[in-house]
């Protein structure tokens, strides 16, 4: 049962900011206050009411609205962390400023907010069946598809007629047959009618639509006669295997057992195969029919056919200049002649992928052999660098050390010694080592 404070319908909110304050936040609503999917205008078509809604299985507790006891409608959570539907919640707070749930105080506008995307995703996954379920559409489909199915795919919704000066409605599936609001008579109680109604009176409402079956006794509507015989267990029907000979006719209730002791049973298996492989065989006679018919129309048009074992070369795509001419080509249609140019340009399109794959592996082996000779000339290079490195170190240490000795033996020489010194020298004394470098230097 709802709470106490369950507004009733047609109550109108007195504080008009607030409903307007949180209206933008629910755009989903149901259609507003109105009825289903099924009015009377022309613009009572489009509204579908997702409080009505029958759902194919039991909705969870927590997707429900505490208010009006349906799966939520534009849901909006409270600061309270309560879930209620946007139009309920709306219409109890005119009533009561308070969370109906734990009776707090409750500002509609800065304490309220719409409810995750969440619980939104959850209810619109719930499963709904249509709702011209009462008409005859039996589909279940999403809810958040439910008013795209009604409004534009659905057979049993209610369109305005297609004369343009009747006001009427009538049922999408009947829109092709002209306007049906004219008077008839119902030809099983003699009643008067509108055309638009009579389906539906001889279904439903005619006192004598139910008729007793002559050969089973079996009730059934007048108006499904049709669809009762394809059923009746009484009906004389052929032996399943009479396609392989079987001429006996028998009830149809007796026909399974007539089956098990046939005398062409034997054959019907094999016969069978043999029609699933004549199905075969005709589909694939199609296939060879057309590829024929295409390979004659190329022939004509100057394509040439490569061997399976030779190389094509890749050429420019051209089209025939007289694509439009239906004599020349041997197709019955000219889509089966565009879609046989679209083949032909799907193959040579494969045909440069698979080429551009080839030059872009050449490409690749080219630029992986460059690299490597580059690789082992710099490799060289940082070899013979590290040669010279280590000859320039050993010469400058052998510098280093030859300036030492100098520099060591320089103080301890008199300045007379060192004149003569510097003005002659004595072939007999040992040379230095510096000047033997000079003359004979090193070989690295």
């Amino acid at each position: 049962m709802p709470p106490p404070n369950t507004p009733e319908e047609g109550v109108v909110a007195t504080n008009t900011s607030s409903i307007l304050a949180l209206r933008p936040s629910m755009s989903r609503d149901g259609g507003g206050d109105g009825g289903g999917g099924g009015g009377g205008g022309p613009s009572s078509a489009a509204a579908v009411d997702l409080r009505l809604l029958e759902y194919e299985d039991a909705v969870d507790e927590n997707l429900i609205c505490p208010i009006c006891r349906v799966a939520l409608v534009g849901p909006v959570i409270t600061n309270c962390d309560h879930v209620f539907c946007h139009r309920c919640l709306v219409q109890a707070h005119a009533l009561n400023p308070v969370c109906p749930v734990d009776r707090l105080p409750l500002k509609l506008v800065s304490e309220t907010r719409p409810a995750p995307k969440i619980v939104q995703n959850q209810l619109d996954n719930l499963n709904v069946r249509c709702p011209n379920h009462a008409r005859g559409c039996h589909l279940v489909v999403a809810r958040s598809l439910v008013e795209n199915h009604v409004t534009r795919y659905c057979d049993k919704t209610m369109v305005p007629c297609p004369h343009p000066s009747c006001e009427h409605t009538v049922v999408r599936n009947d829109v092709g047959k002209g306007c049906l609001h004219y008077d008839v008579q119902c030809e099983y109680c003699e009643g008067n009618m509108l055309k638009a109604d009579l389906e539906i009176h001889q279904d439903q409402k005619c006192p004598n639509r139910k008729k007793d079956c002559e050969l089973c006794s079996a009730e059934f509507v007048r108006n499904k006669q049709e669809e009762h015989m394809k059923e009746c267990p009484e009906v004389e029907v052929s032996c399943k295997y009479a396609p392989f000979g079987c001429t006996q006719q028998m009830s149809r209730k007796m026909a399974e057992g007539h089956g098990e002791k046939c005398d062409y049973r034997v054959v019907g298996p094999v016969g069978e195969q043999l029609a699933e492989l004549r199905s075969e065989l005709t589909a694939l006679q199609e296939k060879d029919r057309m590829k024929d018919r295409r390979i004659k129309f190329l022939e004509n048009r100057g394509y040439t056919l490569p061997a399976s074992n030779a190389t094509e070369a890749i050429s420019d795509i051209s089209l025939p200049e007289s694509s439009t001419n239906a004599d020349m080509a041997p197709y019955e249609s000219r889509d089966q002649y565009f879609l046989s140019l679209f083949e032909t340009m799907e193959s040579k399109v494969e045909r440069l992928s698979s080429a551009l794959a080839e030059v872009e592996g050449r490409h690749s082996m080219m630029l992986i052999n460059e690299t490597l000779q580059i690789k082992d000339q710099l490799t060289e290079i940082r070899s013979t660098l590290g040669v010279l490195g280590m000859h320039v170190r050993w010469l400058m240490n052998f510098r280093l050390q030859e300036r030492g000795r100098v520099g060591a033996g320089s103080p301890a020489m008199p300045g007379s010694l060192a004149g003569n010194q510097q003005g002659t020298s004595d072939p007999n004394l040992p040379r230095r080592l510096s000047d033997t470098m000079r003359e004979h230097p090193p070989r690295l």
